[in-house]
């Protein structure tokens, strides 16, 4: 249906960057037809239009560009006994914690409940703004039913995939791959030189000597980099996705985004996982501000306005979706975030609001997730009620049209805990399930590099999966922030964006 939708609209359109009481004119198909001043002639056909008065700031949704979905059913991790932050991506995979603690639960709940727990992770992003999401690794066959854009995966409808990624270091023939698909006009999302170890350096010197380093490259961390390499990267005009939560709470150093920056390369923003990471991208946010304005960090050197384009306009035109989303402009897509309007500046808001603040989420004019009475008002079918923060909120995950789009909020959060109880006896249900179709799997993209395995009936019985990771920056998680060693006390700051 049309809708329009009321309040301060925040654009990242550099012509008319703020309408103060704007009107944005979503169509039927979930695009942007015009944004006006609410006071202005609307377009035709907007007569029996729903009207969705926001009483809030309405920005693009957030687009997180580096993530890992399976593993974001786990709470921090903090290495037993580690003090020293490790130098290199090698080595805290191969810790014996590592395996019973993230990587043997993650297999146990992707090989019984796949669908369950993309859900639940969805919802978990959703919940910070978050409209469209990188890291799915690989699925069993194709699915539909997404919550929010799936970065690797989304065609617009067109069928085609224009988003290709590696999290492990390329190698032989990858190089030639990865070339081809950005020659054809298609992004490359690689992991690069995660670490502070000189090392890593040689990863970058692969991507030069094989004529790797384009426009289309969207490097992941890049932490080892220096004035050197962004100098010789620079005139290719790339993009570097920061995570500096994970950075910090596992290297105690994050990358040097002012230098990007500064040698042309751009910037963007993901949460990484929840391991060692945010819960969702807008938790990421704080972490860059609080890192920007850190004593030991990047002394201001960024606007405001620049760390919320690493989370909207930026990711998008990173990977060649700014004729999509990633701004609030006629001809995009309606993936829009309503936040409560706490600070009069839009950049401020987005920057220190938090869950409680997420009013609606929209993914192509579809209300996904917010408060009752706005999902109501934007025409959300099958929402159910969830709590957030300790707020109502509801949910849209049942669409009787789409396959896979089948489960609703509690029959997600029951599955996982009887896969979490017990996954022998959830594989059991799972194969004795009536149809013809094989399960849905998602299968983890492992980040030790070790490759995805079908765990026997005895380590399923033998796994222990720990209890759902919480869908926000709660106590639990400012706690565990400020009694971990590794990042020597660099995030303690975070408690006070959550106060």
């Amino acid at each position: 249906m049309a809708l329009v939708v009321l309040g301060t609209i925040t654009t990242f359109d550099r012509s008319t960057p703020v309408v103060a009481d704007g009107a944005v004119y979503v169509k039927p198909d979930g695009v942007i037809e015009a944004v006006l001043p609410a006071d202005a002639d609307p377009p035709a056909g907007y007569g029996s239009a729903k009207r969705v008065r926001t009483g809030g700031v309405i920005y693009p949704g957030l687009i997180d560009l580096h993530n890992h979905l399976a593993y974001n059913h786990r709470p921090l991790w903090a290495p037993p006994g580690r003090t020293e932050p490790f130098t290199s991506r090698e080595q805290w995979p191969r810790l014996a914690s590592y395996a019973t603690d993230i990587r043997q639960p993650t297999l146990a709940l992707t090989q019984v409940a796949s669908k369950a727990l993309l859900k639940f992770v969805e919802v978990k992003a959703a919940v910070g703004g978050v409209t469209a999401i990188q890291g799915s690794a690989v699925l069993s066959r194709p699915y539909e039913g997404w919550l929010v854009r799936n970065v690797e995966y989304e065609t617009f409808a067109t069928g085609e995939r224009s988003v290709f990624q590696s999290v492990r270091r390329l190698a032989g023939d990858a190089f030639e791959s990865a070339r081809d698909h950005m020659i054809a006009g298609n992004a490359f999302i690689y992991h690069l030189a995660e670490g502070t170890s000189p090392g890593l350096l040689d990863e970058y010197q692969d991507l030069h000597d094989n004529d790797c380093l384009r426009p289309q490259l969207v490097a992941v961390h890049a932490t080892a980099l220096g004035d050197p390499q962004y100098a010789d990267w620079g005139p290719h005009h790339s993009s570097v996705v920061w995570s500096p939560f994970s950075n910090l709470w596992l290297y105690r150093g994050t990358s040097d985004v002012v230098s990007a920056r500064d040698a042309g390369i751009r910037v963007c923003l993901g949460a990484d996982w929840s391991p060692s990471g945010s819960k969702h991208l807008l938790g990421e946010l704080k972490v860059a501000h609080l890192w920007n304005h850190h004593p030991k960090g990047l002394d201001g050197a960024l606007s405001d306005q620049e760390l919320c384009e690493m989370v909207t306009a930026n990711p998008a035109d990173a990977v060649g979706w700014s004729d999509r989303v990633g701004r609030v402009e006629p001809g995009l897509l309606a993936d829009l975030l309503v936040l409560n309007s706490r600070r009069p500046d839009p950049y401020e808001n987005l920057i220190k609001a938090t869950e409680r603040d997420v009013r609606l989420v929209l993914v192509g004019g579809r209300p996904v997730y917010g408060t009752p009475g706005l999902m109501r008002t934007a025409g959300a079918q099958h929402a159910d009620p969830i709590r957030v923060a300790g707020l109502r909120r509801a949910v849209s995950l049942v669409d009787p049209d789409v396959q896979d789009a089948d489960m609703s909020w509690p029959q997600v959060l029951a599955a996982l805990e009887a896969a979490r109880q017990d996954p022998h006896a959830a594989q059991a249900r799972l194969l004795a399930a009536p149809g013809d179709e094989e399960p849905f799997r998602l299968i983890p993209d492992d980040p030790g590099g070790e490759p995805p395995e079908t765990l026997t009936a005895a380590e399923l019985r033998a796994v222990e999966v720990p209890p759902l990771d919480s869908l926000t920056h709660d106590r639990a998680y400012l706690a565990a922030v400020r009694t971990a060693p590794i990042h020597g006390g660099l995030l303690d700051g975070l408690t006070s964006y959550y106060s």
